[in-house]
């Protein structure tokens, strides 16, 4: 969806576009489970495959890029009684690996800064954390807005 679109839509219609997607064999992300149970997901896929991205300050393209070779992480998403294992890295690998299968040179996510002691976090934030990614081989391109930054990992 365009910004707009998801703006004019609430989140029972977001959720029922996402399943339609689904159902449809579309391919959005990876879904972790935790003995057969549903327990997390990370949004993942070719970055021209998210509109919100073309006007989105956080994920501004870096001069040069071909946006056809770039997958992106636009959210992460882990219930609260499994956090603190690990599996957020297994999921952001994982997007990694299918990225790569895919033929995709680099992929990135846009998370929230938290290399700086004391700054603020915004806990309901769905785009993960620096620390995380740089823990799965990424690197900080450059600082974005004011607590995100564009992380990155090569996967040629």
């Amino acid at each position: 969806m365009t910004s707009k679109e998801r703006s004019a839509c609430g989140a029972e219609a977001r959720k029922d576009r996402l399943r339609d997607l689904v159902e449809a064999g579309e391919r959005v992300g990876v879904l972790g489970t935790v003995d057969g149970v549903p327990v997390g997901w990370i949004g993942a896929g070719p970055r021209l495959g998210f509109p919100r991205l073309r006007g989105s300050r956080a994920a501004k393209p870096v001069e040069g890029d071909d946006p056809e070779r770039i997958w992106s992480i636009v959210c992460l998403y882990l219930a609260r009684e499994h956090r603190g294992r690990g599996l957020v890295k297994v999921l952001v690998d994982r997007a990694a690996e299918w990225a790569r299968s895919e033929g995709a040179d680099l992929i990135e996510a846009y998370p929230e800064d938290d290399r700086t002691p004391g700054a603020p976090f915004d806990r309901s934030s769905f785009h993960g954390r620096v620390s995380t990614f740089e823990s799965c081989g990424f690197t900080v391109v450059e600082p974005r807005l004011q607590r995100r930054a564009l992380v990155r990992k090569d996967l040629r």
